[in-house]
């Protein structure tokens, strides 16, 4: 008498997916305690992949084909896995791409992939598990398509137009250089995704759509809807998608070559105080690529002290979260970079932190492979990653003192009245020393300030390079954007327009303590004819305004002063600032309002932010 046990094994272990390379199993009893040992020939044949059907044995004893709620048994790749039944969970997301029935999950004790068996037809397909999935929109990308997919799939790139309504609420004035910004931005999300290969560009399109179907999810688990194995589906779509690049004789025969665009790097010149920087700043917040802005100041030629040259890309690296494939399709703000010209009579020794800086940017500039160290280490231990910066946009700014005596120069203008001296050297340094000897004089502002802006319009490659920037470092910057001065006007809008104005900085500190601050028109424009004078652009706004408060900003704490108003004579030194005071209260009043002053502050802190 045969034990109903002990056939369900049998048929059990001759209808795996391979041989189990053992000589006896143990069979325990349903019905009495204790157990038997069958022995099994050394080898068990087995049946293909695709045609196995898994039994295992249900709650009542009797054997069953896959379709009940009972607990499973399957044998695959030579492992023991265990699961749950067939209304496990998620099983009714996925169907067959065969047959059409509901899939059912098979639980493993691998949580990079799931099995899944359908109901029907008995075939098993590997697809990707839920916790995967849900990781995926965090996971770092692993190929260049990869990477576009997370600025194209979710959202198309923003227009010239919206970048430019962006800048115009934190940024007065330069409409030039802002319509340059936002179509150089723009651009740069058209080349990206240009410059990818035309297959990974498909796979791109095809994978912008909201939702995948269960029959995409499985090509891109590696199962073909045909239940191929997982490693050839996998090698066919990697065939499919790598794309061949023509080499030799083939470019020569080939009639069609697809185009791919360049990037046009720029430079941003202007005065000190104009906007270049705070630009920079407020564009980064707005990309969905990496932005780094890096200092020239603190470069120099490799083998010195100070920082190196792929400094600037491990900075990009930083901002892109170690990701070399997001690193490559980023933007590098290069600030300061007037500081790095050459300095004429020094040539019998290296100008390392000068010429041999723009030496070394050259080839960032146009496009080459860098390596960078890794994450917490160093560039001596040799653990460094290769970044290529090919698709890397570089935007250059600098103030560039000088230049528009070099410009009036080649134009053969006199400057304001003062004629232009024959012994101007060359080289940065004689040139801001020129502009300082030229404008000491006691000369109308503003018609200084005009005369600069219409020179500094007439900015040619060639008066770069007179300033001590070399030939290549300019011909690799070929979009040259000069920023204006900032006039009274502007800078009146700088102080109470943009979001992040100077004046409603300082209301919101003086609404921390229960006081209002009030500023005339009258005053604005005496503070910006101040700053105008200091020829410091809007940063003189904020020493103006500093010097001014710091007697309210002292008065003020613990005080019954509800308002201070800053007029014309205020700023002009003439009188004090006036004070509003609250009506006086009885002593107990006070010894109460001081008590709980303490308390409240936090939340009145919360309030002027609001």
């Amino acid at each position: 008498m045969s034990c109903p046990c002990a056939s369900a094994a049998r048929l059990f272990l001759n209808t795996a997916n391979r041989g189990l390379s053992c000589s006896r199993i143990q069979l325990f009893f349903l019905s009495r305690h204790g157990f038997r040992e069958t022995h099994l020939p050394p080898r068990v044949r087995v049946r293909s992949f695709s045609e196995t059907s898994v039994c295992y044995g249900s709650k009542d004893g009797t054997t069953k084909d896959g379709g009940s709620d009972g607990g499973k048994k399957s044998l695959s790749e030579g492992k023991r896995m265990s699961g749950s039944g067939g209304s496990g969970k998620g099983g009714s997301q996925l169907r067959c791409p065969k047959c059409g029935d509901p899939c059912t999950h098979v639980e493993t004790f691998v949580s990079s992939t799931r099995f899944v068996k359908c109901e029907k037809c008995h075939h098993f397909f590997v697809v990707l598990s839920e916790t995967d999935s849900k990781k995926g929109l965090n996971k770092e990308p692993e190929s260049a398509a990869e990477a576009v997919k997370l600025a194209f799939a979710q959202k198309p790139p923003p227009p010239p137009k919206k970048i430019y309504a962006y800048l115009d609420k934190y940024v007065v004035g330069q409409s030039y250089a802002k319509k340059v910004l936002a179509v150089a931005v723009y651009n740069h999300y058209k080349r990206i995704y240009n410059n990818i290969p035309s297959g990974s560009r498909q796979q791109v399109e095809v994978e912008k759509q909201p939702s995948l179907t269960p029959r995409e999810l499985l090509q891109i688990a590696g199962i073909s809807p045909h239940g191929n194995a997982l490693g050839a589906s996998m090698q066919q779509q990697a065939s499919q998608q790598a794309p061949q690049e023509r080499r030799g004789g083939e470019v020569l025969d080939s009639t069609h070559t697809e185009i791919k665009l360049e990037k046009s790097n720029i430079i941003l010149l202007g005065p000190t105080g104009s906007g270049k920087t705070l630009l920079a700043q407020t564009l980064a917040r707005c990309l969905d690529v990496p932005f780094a802005i890096c200092d020239c100041t603190t470069l120099t030629q490799a083998g010195y002290v100070g920082e190196d040259i792929e400094s600037v890309i491990a900075k990009l690296l930083q901002d892109a979260n170690y990701s070399v494939e997001k690193a490559q399709q980023g933007i590098v703000f290069l600030d300061e970079v007037d500081k790095i010209g050459s300095v004429p009579g020094i040539h019998q020794l290296r100008d390392v932190g000068g010429e041999g800086v723009q030496q070394g940017l050259l080839k960032l500039l146009e496009g080459t492979v860098v390596n960078v160290p890794e994450k917490n280490s160093r560039k001596l231990r040799g653990e460094t990653v290769q970044v290529d910066t090919t698709n890397i946009l570089f935007v250059a700014s600098g103030a560039f003192n000088g230049l528009d005596r070099i410009i009036s120069r080649r134009k053969n203008e006199k400057y304001l009245g003062f004629g232009t001296p024959s012994n101007l050297g060359k080289g940065r340094r004689a040139a801001a020393a020129a502009d300082l000897a030229n404008t000491s004089g006691e000369t109308d502002t503003v018609a200084e300030i005009e005369e600069k802006d219409r020179l500094l319009k007439h900015v040619e490659a060639r008066d770069l390079i007179e300033f001590g920037m070399i030939p290549e470092f300019v011909g690799r910057l070929p979009v040259i954007v000069p920023l204006h001065s900032l006039d009274e006007d502007t800078l009146v809008r700088i102080l109470t327009e943009p979001r992040n104005a100077v004046v409603p900085q300082y209301q919101a500190l003086f609404s921390m303590d229960k006081c209002d601050l009030n500023v005339t028109q009258d005053a604005l424009r005496a503070i910006a004819r101040m700053a105008l004078e200091r020829k410091t652009g809007a940063r003189g706004l904020r020493s103006i305004m500093e010097k001014l408060l710091l007697e309210p900003m002292f008065e003020v704490p613990h005080s019954d002063i509800m308002a201070v108003e800053l007029d014309k004579d205020v700023v002009q030194g003439k009188s004090q600032p006036r004070y509003v005071r609250t009506p006086a209260k009885d002593s107990a009043e006070e010894e109460y309002d001081s008590g709980i002053e303490e308390d409240n502050w936090p939340r009145q802190a919360d309030a002027a932010n609001n």
